[in-house]
């Protein structure tokens, strides 16, 4: 009986440790992402962006994607994926040439978030259209 409790004792402090560093995992990627998101900030045009803002914005709470804040936001995996869509909409519509480290920094990220395994590559899709089309939808108003 005691070898079992021990046991069982055992199983639950590893399964707490590996969602200890998942979600240590999650928060890494997020708050690199806001990092990028900071350093991008000045140097576009927000208006240019702002119904893609508006539609990650949606799932953000209680701040901005420009503003990455609170637990809840930063160990989330949606934010993550949110942010990379964000990033990826923003550096398809500037020059190649332009933020060029911060591409290879998001590049970096986006294989952290693969290697996660959180959505199959069909799910990220959809999401990712859905974002497109809101920003469509958002543009004929």
């Amino acid at each position: 009986m005691q070898i079992n409790r021990h046991a069982a004792k055992s199983l639950e402090r590893q399964q707490l440790k590996s969602i200890r560093r998942f979600y240590y995992a999650i928060a890494d990627i997020n708050l690199a992402l806001a990092d990028i998101h900071k350093k991008i900030q000045q140097n576009i045009d927000e208006v240019t962006y702002k119904h893609a803002t508006a539609y990650i914005n949606q799932y953000i709470s209680y701040t901005t994607v420009w503003n990455m804040k609170f637990a809840y936001n930063i160990e989330s995996p949606e934010v993550a994926m949110l942010q990379l869509f964000h990033l990826r909409y923003i550096f398809q519509h500037e020059p190649v040439v332009a933020f060029i480290q911060e591409r290879q920094l998001v590049q970096e990220q986006q294989q952290a978030f693969d290697k996660l395994q959180l959505f199959t590559n069909e799910q990220l899709f959809l999401r990712y259209e859905k974002m497109l089309k809101y920003i469509d939808e958002q543009k004929e108003l």
